[in-house]
């Protein structure tokens, strides 16, 4: 059996199965260079379709599958719903049919895809234990908050709330300047009197221009949930938060507004701005958790085992990590003082739901790592001549990960270079396949030791990052302890649990302004390559863990090709080796071509 899944909205991408495994992943805006990319569907047909045949054509040429063969016939063709522009989900039949035989075609609901993934890539399916999988994001074809129940490799709806928590979360950014870059005049009238009078009796306040800057509030989640760290909550506003969220339905143009309360302290200074940020956030993971309580009751005290979470706003770590913690203390029905049974999938978000896709029709038989299932360099053809041409050293043959710990931790391989303008270098690592998911995991990241906060803000400068963004650490499986004083296990960087105070005092970059960590934890089994560079750097500064953040330049998509990796090592002073493969490539000196 043989198996392509497509899905066609924001962060589309591709899927390829054969005889029960996931063989390949193409997130598209890997391949066209667009963060969040989705085919145009505006544009003229032969253009939509034009993008769409330079995927198939890539998945047809790159795809690595495991029998070494390349993909050309699919007993089975699926599309998962967009929530919209049904008429082009229905056309992609024949795109797809443009180079590869489809036997016969299936339609799968957005969330179902979503729970799907979360289920089985999570170790629960293989066990006859109850799960609780909770699907929440801001929209889809069949809902934005569905709750599930699995057992024995088998999942059932149970609920479809109408809460839209990522759609909530969006509006109230509107409010954040310094999330949004935008201006607070470009959505709300600060000026206007019934905003700003406290009797005017106005509850809700329009919001202008929210739905023309689609493609851009994408991105603001992520920067908001590193903003609330800054500002701390207020009880007063809480009530008008708590309204947002249970009020706020799936996006519908003209129909975004705000409760008046909300505005007028955002209008009032930029520290009111700040506290919305940190009240959203912690009535966030309130809300949430309140509402997995009220389902672990209904189903009845001791009849679940485990929980997962799954869908867009399954990227809040900070709320993941709030439920984890409840869980673990017995507080949402869980098990006092032992690790919760509780997982998030590498990709909860749309990127993952080709593969959810598969699995709802084709449940595998066995649990996969997933987490490196992307391309290969785009053009790795080029590299050994690039190697060649700006005098790349084998890293094999410079003494392998030791050498490179060396370098990380500033040691004499460090002093020796002439161009270093820092205590210790910031390294690219670009090796093997690219992570399947929206987090860097060893395979194009961005590595540096976190002994100081001048790193952090040299990687946020590299980064063109605002200042109060996280750079989130790996760290050993061996070492979570003495970084967290528990062993959180995250290998795909979805939990923040809070950094012991002397870990944060020796090592100040590893840690959130609120004392958080957002880690990849890598045992041998998960990279052992990885694994290895985090021993050996452990053995030099006294802690197995470095600073991993994606790499990408501003705005971009993690990269994919050996000439923009090149690039950002010239053009970026901050950026002073890229490891590709086994190439470690070092900056120009200056006037050198």
């Amino acid at each position: 059996q043989s198996v392509i899944s497509v899905y066609l909205g924001h962060d589309s991408s591709i899927a390829v199965s054969q005889n029960g495994r996931i063989q390949c992943v193409l997130e598209l805006e890997r391949l066209f260079n667009v963060r969040y990319f989705r085919p145009n569907i505006r544009l003229e047909t032969q253009e939509y379709q034009n993008e769409w045949y330079r995927a198939m054509r890539a998945v047809e040429r790159d795809c690595e599958c495991e029998d070494g063969q390349k993909p050309a016939h699919f007993t089975d063709g699926i599309i998962v719903f967009a929530g919209d522009f049904e008429c082009y989900q229905l056309f992609m039949r024949g795109m797809v049919g443009m180079i590869f035989n489809v036997e016969r075609w299936h339609m799968v609901d957005h969330h179902e895809a979503h729970a799907n993934l979360g289920y089985y890539a999570s170790p629960f399916f293989l066990t006859p234990r109850t799960t609780l999988v909770v699907s929440y994001d801001t929209a889809g074809n069949d809902g934005s908050f569905n709750v599930y129940v699995a057992s024995r490799g088998k999942l059932q709806r149970i609920a479809q709330l109408g809460y839209s928590l990522g759609n909530a979360y969006d509006l109230a950014g509107t409010l954040l300047p310094e999330v949004t870059g935008h201006p607070l005049e470009d959505f709300v009238n600060c000026s206007d009197p019934d905003v700003l009078n406290m009797s005017s009796g106005m509850k809700l306040v329009r919001i202008g221009a929210y739905h023309e800057t689609a493609s851009q509030k994408l991105s603001w989640a992520g920067k908001l949930m590193g903003y609330a760290a800054i500002g701390a909550a207020r009880d007063d506003l809480r009530e008008s938060v708590r309204f947002m969220f249970e009020e706020c339905r799936a996006a519908v143009p003209g129909n975004a507004a705000v409760p008046a309360n909300l505005v007028r302290t955002a209008c009032e200074s930029v520290e009111g701005q700040r506290a919305v940020a940190a009240t959203l956030q912690s009535e966030f993971e309130h809300f949430l958790q309140t509402r997995l309580e009220a389902f672990l009751r209904f189903l009845g005290p001791g009849k679940v085992d485990s929980v997962v979470l799954t869908g867009g706003c399954a990227l809040n770590v900070l709320t993941n990590q709030f439920v984890y913690d409840s869980l673990s203390s017995g507080k949402s029905g869980g098990v006092k003082d032992r690790d919760p049974d509780f997982f998030v999938p590498m990709a909860p978000n749309d990127s993952g739901l080709t593969v959810g896709g598969i699995w709802a029709l084709f449940p595998p038989h066995s649990q996969q790592r997933l987490q490196y299932l992307g391309f290969p360099l785009w053009d790795r053809q080029v590299l050994a001549e690039q190697g060649r041409l700006r005098g790349a050293r084998r890293l094999s043959k410079l003494g392998g990960v030791d050498y490179l710990a060396e370098l990380l931790a500033g040691g004499a391989a460090w002093q020796r270079h002439p161009n270093r303008t820092a205590d210790k270098p910031i390294i690219a690592v670009v090796r093997g396949r690219q992570e399947f998911g929206p987090r860097a995991l060893g395979h194009r990241s961005l590595l540096a030791v976190p002994d100081s906060e001048e790193m952090r803000d040299r990687m946020n400068r590299l980064k063109a990052r605002a200042w109060y963004r996280p750079v989130a650490p790996m760290v050993a499986e061996e070492a979570l302890i003495q970084v967290f004083g528990r062993p959180v296990h995250s290998p795909y960087m979805t939990m923040a649990p809070q950094v012991l105070p002397e870990i944060q005092q020796r090592f100040p970059a590893l840690a959130h302004l609120d004392g958080t960590a957002r880690h990849q934890s890598v045992s041998n089994q998960d990279e052992p390559w990885v694994h290895a560079l985090l021993l050996a750097v452990g053995r030099l500064t006294g802690l197995a863990a470095l600073i991993n953040t994606s790499f990408n330049s501003k705005g971009k998509p993690i990269v994919n090709r050996v000439v923009d990796c090149l690039q950002m090592l010239d053009e970026l002073p901050d950026l002073d080796f890229v490891l590709i493969e086994d190439f470690l490539f070092r900056k120009r000196r200056a006037g050198a071509t």
